[in-house]
């Protein structure tokens, strides 16, 4: 089994590049690990740049991890789970599917692919309909306890975007539309 780490940064400040090597140090138990870094004047935007690096993935497993995130116990590879999307314990919570870390088969993301380009110009409800997207094709999701994340910079990259809300109000309307 190989396990693949994709992790995508845009560096919105100074600080960024910090976030990063903090949260990429803290990863052991991968057989490879991939990061898409952009600059905030260049950017991909939210879908196109986690499919990109994404594609580039040659594990059995794809981990998808955001630079924020912080591995503080467990295995990596305790996350990979047949047939199944799983996510760790992220700030202490339990919950079946986090966005900003979870692990997918290689088979899942064959059938269902990434994020959908119609909420690349945004930074919400891309998770909502990937995950909608996998429960319609029957595919389980899973809490694994023993895996925690923290994410100490939470919100950075999304609370520096002068038009967060615009572009979360146009995500909300393409989920709206997809998904009524």
């Amino acid at each position: 089994m190989k396990l693949s780490v994709v992790i995508s940064s845009l560096w919105i400040d100074n600080e960024k590049p910090s976030i990063l090597h903090k949260c990429i140090s803290s990863l052991s138990g991968h057989d490879e690990l991939l990061a898409l870094v952009t600059d905030f004047k260049t950017p991909l935007g939210f879908a196109d740049s986690w499919n990109r690096v994404a594609r580039l993935a040659t594990g059995d497993y794809i981990l998808f991890v955001g630079d924020n995130c912080v591995l503080d116990k467990g295995d990596l590879k305790d996350l990979c789970i047949e047939n199944t999307v799983s996510s760790p314990v992220l700030n202490f919570q339990i919950q079946n599917f986090w966005g900003s870390v979870f692990c997918m088969p290689r088979n899942v993301y064959e059938q269902v692919g990434l994020y959908d380009m119609r909420y690349n110009e945004g930074s919400n409800y891309e998770d909502d309909d990937l995950r909608n997207r996998i429960e319609k094709i029957g595919y389980k999701f899973r809490s694994v306890v023993t895996v925690q994340f923290s994410k100490p910079s939470g919100g950075r990259t999304i609370d520096a975007d002068p038009d967060k809300e615009l572009k979360k109000r146009k995500n909300a309307e393409i989920y709206k539309e997809i998904w009524s």
